[in-house]
């Protein structure tokens, strides 16, 4: 900052050596010139630009490091004493968090929440924030979150698993004690009547994201010739095995699959080729809902996946705004896997901030004090 004030002092007193004068008007004010003008909002641009750098560089959190427990500390079903002691059972495993919008004041509140089982936490939004650190990707308007969970892999390599989860929703983490770690999480049903066979015309408009608010059925088409060209003869990927069973999974067509994808879970053993595919899908800009499932399509045969299915308030009352909370109550309990949406940014979620904090992680505590 010294250097920029010295800087902006120069270029004044070098351009008043130079000749260049103040004029006086009639009424006495003095003018600079258009030069020294320009010389002064450039040293004075120079100084912002340097200041967000500085702010980048100092005030924004720095990534974390976080590392990987050892195959000799994962811990199965069996560890768990019939579900009653969950301590530490998750902390194999990589949550993210994933903001579509940066309302990441309930960054806090969500930590304590999750924080007891999962011992690694990494956000993901479409910006940074002073207070936390973000692992910024371009995660669209609530449309291309999975490539978090792509990034994620790249940047933090050896989980046991890495688990999906939205802000807006509780998932009841306690449920997920007798999931196979080693197999791929679905959270929500696939639409099995509402599917879109590649190459078929028209493109349905029975759902508005295939052709109408997003065009995710050509861009998945394009996504699957892109990694069929890509990994063609790749040592990374046996994209023979990927495509036969993709097909298994479409009874023989290629299709592009529709599925509620606000929970979803990728094991190591899948990983890479998720993060492979994750890249593709994402710079071809398909929607997360077709995106996951068939992604997932190509790496196991869907009766080997493990159903968690949560509940999803618009399958109920449709498209509706559940910010206020009234409905979210109406249908939570503890038994259930998870639920969504919940929104807790704002005043008029509240409600459901306290009852986070005042009801459902008291609650959760009784599986971590042992």
């Amino acid at each position: 900052m010294f250097f920029l004030k010295r800087c902006c002092i120069k270029c004044l007193q070098h351009n008043i050596i130079l000749g260049h004068r103040m004029k006086i008007c009639e009424g006495g004010v003095k003018l600079l010139s258009n030069k020294i003008l320009f010389l002064i909002f450039g040293c004075l641009l120079l100084v912002v630009i340097s200041f967000h750098f500085i702010l980048e560089g100092y005030l924004y959190p720095s990534a974390p490091v976080f590392k990987p427990p050892s195959d000799g500390n994962y811990h199965n079903p069996d560890d768990t004493i019939s579900s009653e002691c969950l301590k530490n059972y998750f902390e194999d495993i990589l949550l993210i968090i994933v903001f579509h919008f940066p309302f990441y004041d309930s960054i806090p509140l969500l930590k304590s929440f999750y924080g007891d089982v999962f011992k690694d936490i990494l956000i993901c939004g479409p910006e940074s924030y002073f207070r936390h650190y973000v692992m910024v990707v371009d995660v669209g308007p609530g449309l291309y979150g999975y490539e978090c969970v792509g990034n994620a892999i790249r940047r933090y390599p050896g989980y046991r698993g890495y688990l999906y989860v939205n802000d807006d929703m509780v998932v009841n983490w306690w449920t997920f004690t007798n999931l196979d770690k080693e197999k791929l999480w679905q959270g929500g049903i696939i639409f099995s009547n509402d599917d879109h066979v590649m190459g078929s015309r028209p493109i349905p408009d029975t759902w508005p994201w295939w052709r109408k608010k997003s065009k995710s059925a050509e861009a998945c088409e394009d996504s699957y010739l892109e990694i069929t060209h890509k990994y063609r003869s790749s040592e990374h990927i046996n994209i023979t095995k990927l495509i036969n069973t993709h097909l298994v999974n479409g009874e023989g067509e290629k299709r592009c699959f529709r599925m509620w994808s606000d929970l979803f879970y990728i094991p190591k053993k899948f990983s890479d080729q998720f993060q492979r595919l994750s890249f593709v899908f994402h710079k071809n800009r398909v929607f997360l809902e077709v995106a996951v499932p068939t992604i997932m399509s190509f790496l196991d045969i869907r009766d080997s996946w493990e159903k968690h299915y949560g509940l999803y308030l618009p399958d109920m009352y449709g498209s509706i705004d559940f910010a206020d909370g009234k409905l979210v109550w109406k249908n939570y309990d503890y038994d259930i896997n998870f639920i969504h949406p919940v929104k807790f940014h704002g005043r008029v979620a509240k409600t459901n901030r306290e009852k986070l904090e005042n009801d459902i992680i008291p609650y959760s505590k009784q599986f971590t004090n042992c």
